[in-house]
């Protein structure tokens, strides 16, 4: 392995061990709220790449990494967003029964062409994100209806995502990419987003062997959209309903907490389920309030997209199991070579304690 990939892995390994020894308690609960999952209760880490889709396309979505933690040490770590996020959720609902998560990301486009380093201006920009989450989900009383919510903030444009993107295509000796000069928001920029999300339980046979929601959601800033999804998994399960949540995915994984099974027999189930989405912004595409070499107005952009995806679930230990999910995304620009439709492949490896 060369100097540079140690060095970045290296980089990624202290960067999230300093975050999740960050995540230790710092505020009292509120006696409005009955947090259920006390402690660092769950992990999860997740992998997307279009490489996971099949084929050798590097373009759209081209791949994001993102952990995890569950508990009130995802609510209670310092730099916390969750008191900022109780505050506006309070707007809306009232709290319950109320599960905590915490999440650390980085996602990352490219145009098809990644061996120019000019402005590609007639295919999508380059764009990255590294960001910082925390999201709720609160469960209704009569176990059949939960909210789910999250406060995103991040740094759009940083140099750091070519170095690594870079360093992964120099381990599967593939050209690097040679155009992020020319990315959203180049040099770095700040960012967030809130989303708000209602989930409903339709169907749940009493085998647990199939489950049937569907989820309303709406978010505000650098994605700011309105959608509808269905959802589905059938197999064998023993996870709320509420914690499996492939509708919430804006291409990583929402900050979904880690739920404990209730019963120890593992887990096997396939699952499937489909988006649309009306969108009045987003900034990968548009950019912001900085000038970037490649951007797109409104008018240029899709207002609805779909999604479709298909995966599933397996138990690799007692405690832990992994999923692979295939996304399918209509076009995000009306014309030119960016106008095509996206696939990728996701990983997650999730942990109990």
């Amino acid at each position: 392995m060369g100097t540079r990939i140690k060095e970045v892995i290296t980089t990624v390994i202290l960067v999230t061990a300093t975050w999740l020894s960050a995540a230790i308690p710092a505020r009292a609960q509120s006696a409005s709220e009955q947090n259920v999952d006390q402690g660092v209760s769950g992990v999860r880490v997740q992998i997307d790449n279009d490489l996971f889709a099949g084929g050798e396309n590097d373009r759209d979505y081209t791949g994001g990494f993102a952990v995890t933690i569950s508990g009130d040490a995802a609510r209670d770590g310092l730099l916390s967003l969750d008191p900022l996020l109780g505050r506006i959720d309070g707007l809306f609902t009232r709290p319950h029964s109320v599960h905590y998560a915490r999440q650390f990301g980085l996602i990352a486009f490219t145009p098809a062409d990644i061996t120019s380093s000019q402005p590609l201006h007639d295919d999508r920009p380059y764009a990255s994100l590294l960001f910082m989450s925390n999201g709720r989900v609160n469960v209704d009383t009569d176990g059949r209806g939960a909210w789910s919510s999250s406060m995103t903030v991040g740094v759009l444009g940083l140099s750091m995502t070519s170095d690594l993107h870079s360093a992964v295509h120099e381990l599967v000796g593939s050209e690097p990419p040679a155009g992020y000069d020319n990315q959203i928001s180049a040099g770095g920029e700040p960012t967030a987003r809130y989303t708000l999300a209602r989930h409903h339980l339709w169907i749940a046979n009493p085998s647990a062997t199939m489950d049937v929601k569907t989820t309303v959601q709406g978010s505000v800033g650098y994605l700011t959209e309105t959608s509808a999804a269905i959802s589905m998994r059938i197999g064998r399960f023993n996870t709320p309903w509420w914690s499996f949540a492939p509708e919430l995915t804006d291409y990583i994984g929402a900050p979904v907490p880690v739920a404990e099974r209730t019963n120890p027999a593992p887990e096997f189930y396939l699952f499937t389920g489909a988006r649309v989405k009306a969108r009045a912004y987003n900034a990968f595409l548009q950019g912001q309030f900085r000038d970037s070499a490649v951007e797109y107005s409104y008018s240029q952009i899709e207002p609805i997209v779909a999604e479709v995806w298909i995966g599933v679930v397996t138990q690799l230990f007692e405690q832990t199991q992994i999923s692979y999910t295939l996304n399918y995304q209509t076009a995000e620009l009306r014309e030119g070579k960016g106008a095509r439709d996206a696939f990728w492949g996701g990983v997650q490896v999730s942990h109990n304690f």
